[in-house]
C-alpha cells in the first residue's frame, strides 16, 4: 500500500511512502483520531474520553490504545505500549511496538494525544 507522507502536524507532504513507514503512519493516525471524529469512518480511532479526567486508569488506557492499533488490519499483535502524561500541556505521549502479519516490527517513538 502507498500513502502520501504526513508531517508531524498532519500536513500533507507530496511524497509517497510505503512499507513499514506507511504502516507506522497509519497507526499514528488511528491513535490521533477520536472515535467518531472522521465522518467517512466513524468507528476509526480511540475513545479520547478514556484518557481525560483525574480518575483515569492505566489498564483502561493501555486497552484502548491496543484496541486502536488493532484496527489497522495489517497489525497482528501489539507487543509494547509506553505512555506518559504531560499535565501542563494536557497531552499523552505514546510509544508502541507492534508486529505486522508479515512479521515486520512496527514502532513509533512518540504519538501525541491531546486528550488529557
Amino acid at each position: 500500500m502507498e500513502s502520501l507522507r504526513l508531517d508531524d502536524h498532519g500536513d500533507i507532504q507530496f511524497e509517497l511512502i510505503e512499507g513499514i513507514e506507511e504502516l507506522t503512519q497509519s497507526c499514528r493516525l488511528i491513535l490521533s483520531t477520536n472515535t467518531g471524529e472522521w465522518f467517512l469512518n466513524p468507528t476509526l480511532g480511540i475513545a479520547f474520553d478514556k484518557f481525560m479526567g483525574k480518575q483515569v486508569h492505566e489498564a483502561e488506557m493501555r486497552s484502548e490504545l491496543t484496541r486502536g492499533l488493532l484496527q489497522e488490519s495489517r497489525i497482528q499483535s501489539v507487543d509494547d505500549i509506553q505512555f506518559s502524561a504531560d499535565e501542563k500541556s494536557r497531552t499523552l505521549r505514546v510509544s508502541f511496538q507492534a508486529t505486522g502479519y508479515n512479521n515486520e516490527i512496527i514502532a513509533a517513538e512518540e504519538v501525541k494525544i491531546n486528550a488529557r
